[in-house]
């Protein structure tokens, strides 16, 4: 059952546009991300509650109770993390025994001390506790991952993973793509310019790269510039300067640390070109240098990232299915 559509929603304030050309819907299996910044995510998730009318487009609303989990949210601090989950319990009517599901949510260690004195991490989990008591349709979560350390990654997504296995379905907002791919089965990205956009960040399914025609043996080339066209001018780039190339919207961007330049060669015209160059398609829609990965990162039993030198956001995703592959290019 679809719970929420929104059809071409626009929204305004004060002559100043906050969001444009939203459409999407979600039901009890969908499990959305967006990348958005502050402001977008709390007007969108203020309309997909009904706290605020859009200025134009068609919002349906066939959710029963749909909770959220803003970045600043605050708890309260003198209560242990017991009391604190008690009190919604309660609240809730919540009839199954609070102990039962502790683990789940990484909280054994921390159950009897005070919330004033936990991680922001361990805080995020306590909060996703606390909004599953209430049985939500839909929950809507802002940056969940952002400033978490690996192992708070880690703990967060397998709690998640629970409440989104209960049929629960989730929007959740970021300001990077990278974390959404970890929480969300379907990602887009808000651009103020022309709204809200599909992204192909999709896995792959399983033996897809198995039925790759293996191009093993293709001579190195001695010169290769991968051209970009800007306005009235072609700028070319080195191999080496590249960081990685990434496909929105099937467009090929070269990405040099902050900066990104469409190409019109495709993600598969690249990767074979730059393949003797050391770079590594590591998902559909990512081709890395593999001479600037620094640390790969894994989650879960599914789920891998590769860390970039010299930026902290720069983080890739990695399919399962091509662990092996780019073990094996880096020997070890």
């Amino acid at each position: 059952m679809t719970l929420v559509t929104l059809e071409n929603v626009w929204k305004q304030e004060e002559n100043q546009t906050i969001l444009k050309n939203i459409s999407f819907s979600l039901d009890g299996s969908s499990h959305v991300g967006m990348k958005m910044n502050e402001k977008e995510t709390a007007t969108l998730f203020e309309l997909v509650c009904g706290e605020q009318i859009p200025s134009s487009g068609k919002i349906e609303r066939e959710a029963g109770l749909i909770l959220q989990d803003r970045s600043d949210d605050g708890q309260y601090e003198p209560l242990t993390v017991q009391q604190y989950l008690r009190f919604f319990k309660k609240i809730a009517d919540f009839q199954k025994p609070l102990e039962a599901f502790i683990s789940i949510f990484s909280l054994s260690d921390v159950w009897h001390k005070k919330i004033k004195d936990l991680t922001k991490e361990q805080k995020k989990r306590v909060s996703l506790f606390r909004i599953y008591l209430f049985s939500p349709e839909i929950v809507l979560l802002e940056n969940p991952l952002n400033t978490l350390s690996d192992e708070g990654i880690e703990l967060y997504i397998q709690a998640l993973a629970y409440v989104q296995n209960q049929g629960i379905a989730t929007l959740i907002t970021s300001n990077y793509i990278e974390d959404l791919l970890l929480v969300s089965k379907q990602v887009y990205r808000y651009r103020s310019t022309i709204g809200l956009e599909t992204t192909d960040l999709v896995e792959e399914p399983d033996g897809l790269q198995n039925e790759k025609v293996e191009n093993e043996g293709v001579a190195p080339k001695n010169i290769f510039k991968v051209s970009c066209k800007m306005a009235d001018k072609l700028i070319f780039f080195s191999p080496d300067e590249i960081d990685y190339i990434e496909s929105i919207n099937s467009v090929s961007h070269i990405r040099i640390e902050e900066d990104s330049f469409p190409t019109d060669l495709t993600m598969n015209e690249l990767e074979e070109k730059l393949r003797t160059f050391g770079f590594f398609r590591c998902h559909r829609s990512y081709l890395v240098n593999l001479q600037r990965v620094s640390e790969l990162i894994s989650y879960s039993k599914n789920s891998y990232t590769l860390i970039l030198k010299g930026s902290a956001q720069a983080k890739l995703p990695l399919s399962r299915n091509r662990l092996d592959e780019m073990k094996k290019l880096l020997t070890l």
